[in-house]
């Protein structure tokens, strides 16, 4: 029989298993970081024991997180979250470009919608943390990625790297629109 709390609670011994193992790091590696023994996080993978919250927030501190994002690191979310249009943030980005960032909550990722006249380009070459991921969904655009140009089409998506000089340009007569994905929160 299934344990019905446990479906309502994240899974501790899931997520720091998975987060040691994209580090490639031990129990020993983890309990030296954070002052708890290898013998209690095995039993902490396993689901053998509860974990305070002291402890947690040792663990989350040596990956980097706090105990609410820890937590949702891969779970879902406990409810669904709105982000409304007037939580949108505005960036000026050049003459006939509409630039909106939208936050996505208890994450440090964003998701960026833009509207590209015909002829137009970013005014400034963007350099920033974490990646990039574009999609057109309509019209052509080119990503320009430390002097080069990369041409792309409705439906097709690029990805790089935000710490590289990059801007984006429409060349075509046609209005384009993409929607951009950062993995880190700039705005």
């Amino acid at each position: 029989m299934e344990n019905p709390k446990r479906d309502r609670v994240p899974n501790v011994g899931a997520i720091l298993k998975q987060l040691r193992a994209r580090r490639g790091e031990s129990l020993r590696d983890v309990a030296k970081g954070t002052g708890l023994s290898a013998s209690f996080l095995s039993m902490v993978e396993r689901n053998e024991s509860d974990i305070t919250l002291g402890k947690l927030d040792e663990i989350a501190a040596h990956f980097g997180h706090d105990v609410g994002s820890l937590l949702g690191y891969s779970t879902r979310g406990a409810r669904v979250q709105i982000v409304a249009k007037e939580d949108r943030v505005i960036v000026d980005r050049g003459d006939e470009i509409d630039y909106e960032v939208l936050h996505i909550p208890g994450t440090d990722m964003e998701i960026v919608l833009a509207r590209l006249a015909p002829r137009s380009a970013f005014k400034d070459e963007l350099t920033h943390e974490g990646v990039d991921i574009a999609l057109v969904l309509q019209g052509r655009i080119v990503v320009t990625v430390n002097d080069v140009d990369y041409r792309l089409e409705t439906n097709e998506a690029a990805v790089w790297s935000g710490s590289y000089r990059h801007r984006i340009r429409n060349d075509s007569d046609r209005p384009a629109r993409i929607v951009a994905f950062v993995t880190e929160q700039i705005y």
